[in-house]
């Protein structure tokens, strides 16, 4: 019998600590793998050099041993796969973090053009007797969002590169094979390049796919002739799989120990030096305060009535990039600002490093990315509620786009794409000017077209721009308070009636 101990999406939370709510919590990779079994493989499907503020403090400060790497030989990870977010940041980045794992490092579908990182399609490790082949593949997307960073990395089709995988060790003597996905699922993405394509991996016929990048918690069943499942992020679930030879792979997705539960090994890390401390002192420091605030209540309540802190990001676009119009999204958990304000507080509110694009676009491409925002709620029966359509099987708030400089109104009794009623700059009715030329400042998540966003991937990129969110963010609130910006005309309707 041989167990897998799986986790993805950790994005660095790596403390056994919820610095939020500021008290120990059952959370982050030291109690996750505090939990894992002995004997097991243990593998992570990648997602860890972004996404919180351990990984952006151990960014400025220019580390090159990374916490999580330090974490993840201390529990003994056995294979990496890489997520999206590890190319954020360039080869030398990815090459610092690798070359830093005792871990294998597998991904079937990268090709290293400097031959430094030692990328494996496939390892085999041999476990009680019993031989488990074990590859991996990352979503083709990463062409897409971080092509400009790929300098010296090929991302080439995931489910071609694994197929092979499956052809070429066809007569090889394992016992179980294994695949690792930095990818989820989905039945409706079309053209070359698939962001979520576990569907058509599972009929490859691994024993086991373990899929990753939507965050989700998609508890263990069988799809096809393969067993399949999702553990969700931020280190706060682990997978553990159970493989016997003469039965199917049985799997259950389970919590993290108590933190007063750490493994030796992982007290031994948390106190070897002082990182927890130097990260809690640079989060509880005062970056600037909010006269008034900058608010964001809940998702419908943002929906149907438009977010102030919303619209000082998208302020702070329009002002880094000279641009006419602004979209900014916020994320899946509501994050209001008031009074004194932490390098906390703004990284909860924006826990993404993007940068920005510039792109001309027609007043008709415009309004059907304004559609693609519309269909994020509906009204039923009074009520207004998410739309099912909009995310369907994951939580996907951070497509709904906020956007400055324009008027604009929905009306959720007409059917999706259908919506937009009221679309103007300035007084000028842009519905009765479709051709209009507008520029628009995007992040560089959106503007690669992603988040059912097609329309930017036909508008004509006109710069890209360097500037970190993050960093703009905390340079405006650090050089005066700020003040809470006038409400971007925006209503929701129902037949013509505001809601």
């Amino acid at each position: 019998m041989v167990r897998l101990c799986y986790t993805s999406d950790t994005h660095s939370y790596v403390f056994p600590y919820d610095f939020v709510k500021g008290r120990p919590e059952a959370t982050g990779y030291m109690v996750l793998s505090s939990a894992f079994c002995d004997d097991a493989i243990i593998i992570d499907g990648g997602d860890v050099l972004q996404g919180s503020p351990l990984a952006r403090f151990e960014s400025k400060q220019g580390k090159s041993l990374l916490y999580s790497a330090r974490a993840f030989n201390a529990a003994g990870l056995d294979v990496f796969v890489p997520g999206n977010h590890d190319f954020d940041f360039g080869y030398e980045r990815l090459f610092s973090f690798v070359s830093s794992l005792d871990a294998s490092f597998v991904c079937a579908n990268l090709a290293d053009e400097r031959g430094l990182l030692d990328v494996k399609p496939y390892v085999i490790i041999e476990k009680n007797r019993e031989r488990v082949l074990i590859t991996g593949a990352v979503t083709d997307y990463v062409n897409v969002w971080d092509k400009t960073k790929l300098e010296g990395l090929r991302i080439t089709d995931s489910l071609s590169s694994l197929n092979r995988v499956m052809e070429e060790t066809e007569d090889l003597d394992v016992d179980y094979k294994v695949c690792v996905y930095h990818g989820g699922f989905s039945r409706s993405e079309k053209g070359i390049l698939r962001e979520n394509r576990a569907y058509e991996i599972a009929s490859l016929g691994f024993d086991v796919l373990l899929t990753a990048h939507q965050h989700e918690i998609i508890p263990p069943y069988m799809e096809g002739h393969t067993l399949t499942l999702q553990a969700g992020s931020k280190a706060s679930l682990y997978a553990i799989v159970t493989l016997e030879k003469g039965k199917e792979p049985c799997a259950e997705i389970r919590k993290p120990v108590p933190p007063e539960m750490l493994s030796e090994k992982m007290k031994e890390l948390f106190e070897s030096d002082d990182t927890f401390n130097d990260l809690r002192a640079y989060l509880e420091q005062r970056a600037g305060s909010v006269d008034g605030s900058l608010e964001d209540r809940s998702r419908i309540h943002s929906f149907l009535y438009g977010s102030s802190l919303a619209d000082y990001i998208n302020d702070l676009q329009l002002s880094i990039s000279g641009a006419e119009v602004s979209a900014a999204s916020l994320f899946n958990n509501p994050v209001s600002l008031s009074g004194n304000v932490s390098m906390l507080d703004i990284l909860t509110a924006y826990p993404f490093s993007n940068t920005l694009a510039v792109f001309s676009i027609t007043a008709a491409q415009l309004r059907l990315a304004l559609e693609r925002s519309a269909c994020f709620a509906d009204c039923r029966d009074g009520r207004v509620i998410e739309s099912p359509l909009f995310s369907p099987g994951k939580d996907e708030r951070y497509n709904y786009d906020f956007y400055r400089g324009i008027a604009y109104s929905f009306d959720l009794a007409r059917k999706p794409g259908c919506r937009v009623v009221r679309l103007e700059i300035k007084g000028e009715d842009l519905l009765k000017n479709p051709y209009r030329k507008l520029r628009i400042v995007l992040n560089s998540y959106r503007s690669s077209g992603t988040g059912g966003y097609d329309v930017y991937k036909d508008a004509e990129l006109l710069e890209n721009i360097s500037t970190d969110i993050q960093d703009a963010l905390i340079d405006s609130f650090q050089s005066e308070a700020v003040k809470v910006p006038e409400k971007t005309d925006f209503q929701v309707l129902y037949d013509g009636q505001k809601l």
